[in-house]
């Protein structure tokens, strides 16, 4: 799935349950998926992963 910065906030909030699981979500740019990890609440460490593609996007597996 890819995700504009405009809707990262709201996903994020939608995404919390009681229990985490990893998510995946793909990003124009290194710099949205950042400001995706740092969206309150913030991701710690060991709970996020990059992977830049081939395409110039980039994958974000994360734990929430």
């Amino acid at each position: 799935m890819t995700i504009s910065t405009a809707d990262a906030p709201a996903l994020k909030n939608a995404l919390r349950s009681g229990v985490k699981t990893w998510h995946v979500l793909t990003f124009p740019n290194s710099d949205d998926a950042v400001q995706f990890v740092n969206v309150d609440p913030p991701q710690g460490a060991g709970e996020v992963c990059f992977s830049n593609r081939p395409d110039g996007q980039v994958d974000l597996m994360f734990f929430l």
